[in-house]
């Protein structure tokens, strides 16, 4: 096979393969320094929102105390909060925590806002105990069962 032959062949292969279910976090410290991480993993399962870094060494599992749907989409407050990195879980204790996610083929506008939650998508926002904002959206990797 000619070598354009198997250009066509990788773009064909590449365009057909499935799409990486990623999203982005930001984390604003107390002193204004910010944080950007891309490439992040989001799965929701059991009120449980887990989100993976790009590099498998940092996992984050917020746990949802309270669940609820407000039209198509799903709101859960903050319950448990904790962070595992080098093998090592962390508790962190956090002033609050939502997530918002939409698990409908369209894109939901989330209530009392203008603000959209994307199609098979999460959004969330965290403020720990310590005045840390943890913030972020994404494709959800997994999702719960119907």
């Amino acid at each position: 096979m000619r070598p354009v032959g198997l250009i066509v062949v990788a773009i064909v292969l590449a365009l057909s393969a499935p799409a990486s279910a990623t999203g982005n976090v930001r984390i604003q410290q107390r002193d204004g320094s910010v944080q950007m991480y891309t490439g992040v993993t989001f799965k929701i399962a059991n009120k449980t929102l887990t989100m993976e870094s790009a590099d498998k060494y940092s996992r984050v599992v917020l746990r949802g105390a309270d669940c609820a749907h407000e039209g198509d989409i799903v709101r859960c407050t903050g319950g448990a909060f904790t962070l595992f990195q080098g093998g090592e879980a962390h508790a962190v204790k956090f002033r609050s925590a939502t997530f918002y996610f939409n698990l409908t083929d369209q894109d939901q506008t989330m209530p009392l806002s203008t603000m959209k939650v994307g199609a098979h998508s999460v959004v969330f926002v965290m403020q720990t105990a310590k005045g840390t904002y943890v913030t972020g959206n994404g494709k959800l990797d997994q999702e719960p069962a119907p």
